[in-house]
């Protein structure tokens, strides 16, 4: 910042009775952070003391910080790794004017990140598998149970993507407002209370029963699918440093998706009609996992409701410290901002229709002669190979900042070339082989997925400092309406599965047009990273 010399230096405060937004590494020098007006959470409320600059406030379990900031070592500033911290990052500002009143912000990371991040992604992982629960069994549920079939499969799906949109609103505000505890603890309960009610029906014998308490269940566990989807970036802000965010935020992503993996494991312990088995030893092995649902996720409620807190003592960043927008005044700032708007249609476009696909990837492959045992593997690998492509793209993303355009638009059109392979063989132009139909779905799908995070990092990255579970709830919200239009095609008479091919290869070629607009905006990382911030954002 410029001096009264007009010489470029950095602006420390030798006394601590003067608060400004920063940190003190070991002596009393603070370094300050100014946050551009455009990024003030409470730009339109006229300042008491009369100034037009900007002063981030600090939310409730952070206010009033000790005058001196303690760091993790203690007095001398070592870094402690036993007790969990890190000595926190410098920060700088090289342009613009200083702020006349912030709040002083000591900095710390905590191990019981780790914690956190993996209890919920466990719990991402559980709803997954219960999302797509019946799908990797279609041909054993259809033998088991009057009246299934490849309508009443899809329909199980399609009740995740129908109460997402329904609920996405209200799950996202219980969130915001209450806190992660609540709104987690939200998600495991439902979730326990649909697995339980399912088994209910296995007293009665009553197929039209059980198929009642499925839909039910599917309902229970479509609820949390909302703040599954659009949590992990608020728990990356509230947990992780910087550096560690977009990964934290791919991590939890990955599990989830794995979710599809552990489900496309179910044919290992239910029988499929092709191997000889009977009506009632099929039923069998549908009940016994049943059970097995129900008893972990019971478990994983015990687990959660034991230690899980809504955010550390502590901020790990600067941006983490200071408050966001309101829920309503998010909503209007989300629905103003031209970027953002690029990036969700772009995103639910690109991942909506290849999610949703994969709960019904069975009646596609079955199309090409591959029967529900070699679908299990597809299915099996394309998950895997996805989260590692979505593990690596969030990892790369936090090394080389300030790229996440470029990666998609590269991740994307890689996802159009293996799904018009894919079209090809359906379509008969190339003979179809199994190393095909392996190679083009497990290609398409993990490239796909591996946009996933990095369009999440986008995203709240353009709409800063709106609350990062709320923008995470508008781009999921688009994502499970274009899943739901698909799963709805599956209800029109004598349709086929020819035409899920040209949507997968239509939906994934035009996603690539609105990302070409998008002005990239880092103004949330540049303020934690301490580089100059010159925001891009502009309203509708």
């Amino acid at each position: 910042m410029e001096d009264s010399a007009g010489k470029n230096t950095l602006n420390t405060a030798p006394g601590v009775n003067e608060r400004k937004i920063g940190i003190e590494i070991s002596t009393t020098k603070i370094f300050v952070i100014e946050v551009p007006k455009e990024r003030a959470p409470l730009l339109d409320s006229p300042h008491p003391h009369g100034s037009s600059s900007f002063h981030p406030t600090i939310p409730t379990s952070y206010q009033n910080p000790p005058d001196a900031a303690v760091l993790p070592g203690g007095a001398s500033g070592s870094q402690d790794e036993t007790d969990g911290g890190i000595l926190p990052q410098r920060h700088s500002h090289r342009k613009g004017s200083r702020t006349s009143d912030g709040s002083e912000v000591a900095l710390r990371v905590y191990k019981s990140r780790f914690w956190i991040l993996i209890t919920f992604s466990i719990l991402a992982w559980f709803q997954c598998v219960q999302w797509n629960t019946w799908g990797p069994i279609s041909e054993s549920v259809d033998r088991a149970f009057a009246g299934w079939g490849s309508q009443t499969v899809a329909m199980m799906a399609n009740w995740g993507t129908i109460t997402f949109v329904l609920f996405v609103i209200p799950m996202c505000w219980l969130m915001e407002t209450k806190g992660l505890r609540v709104g987690v603890l939200t998600c495991v309960i439902l979730i326990a209370i649909g697995t339980v009610v399912r088994i209910i029906p296995f007293l009665t014998h009553s197929d039209s029963f059980f198929t009642a308490m499925c839909h039910i269940c599917a309902i229970f566990v479509g609820i949390p699918g909302t703040l599954i989807m659009a949590a992990p970036p608020m728990i990356a802000a509230l947990w992780f440093p910087p550096k560690e965010r977009t990964t934290a935020t791919a991590f939890s992503q990955v599990m989830n998706q794995l979710g599809n993996a552990g489900s496309y494991l179910e044919p290992l312990l239910v029988r499929s009609p092709a191997s000889g088995a009977t009506q009632e030893e099929i039923q069998s092995d549908i009940k016994l996992l049943m059970y097995i649902y129900a008893g972990f996720a019971v478990a994983l409620m015990l687990a959660i409701l034991a230690y899980f807190p809504s955010k550390p003592p502590t901020p790990p960043s600067i941006t983490s410290s200071i408050e966001r927008h309101d829920f309503a005044t998010s909503l209007k700032k989300i629905i103003r901002n031209r970027d953002l708007m690029l990036v969700t249609f772009s995103y639910g476009v690109s991942v909506g229709v290849p999610a949703a696909w994969l709960s019904v990837l069975n009646y596609s492959l079955k199309e090409l002669g591959i029967n529900q045992d070699d679908a299990m593997w597809i299915g099996i690998l394309g998950v895997i190979l996805s989260g590692i492509c979505g593990l690596l793209a969030g990892r790369m993303t936090d090394i080389v900042y300030g790229h996440v355009r470029i990666s998609l638009i590269f991740l994307m059109i890689s996802t159009v070339a293996f799904f018009y392979w894919f079209f090809l063989l359906t379509w008969g132009s190339i003979p179809v082989t199994n190393w095909q139909v392996y190679l083009t779905v497990v290609g398409g799908l993990s490239f796909n997925f591996a946009t996933a995070p990095l369009f999440f990092e986008l995203a709240v990255e353009t709409a800063y400092p709106c609350p990062e579970v709320v923008v995470g709830g508008l781009v999921t919200a688009t994502n499970n309406l274009l899943g739901l239009f698909f799963l709805m095609l599956f209800f029109i008479p004598n349709i086929g599965y020819q035409w899920v091919t040209y949507l997968l290869l239509a939906s994934s070629s035009t996603a690539i047009l609105p990302l070409l607009f998008v002005r990239e905006d880092y103004a949330r990382s540049n303020i934690d990273r301490g580089e100059p911030v010159e925001s891009a954002y502009q309203p509708i």
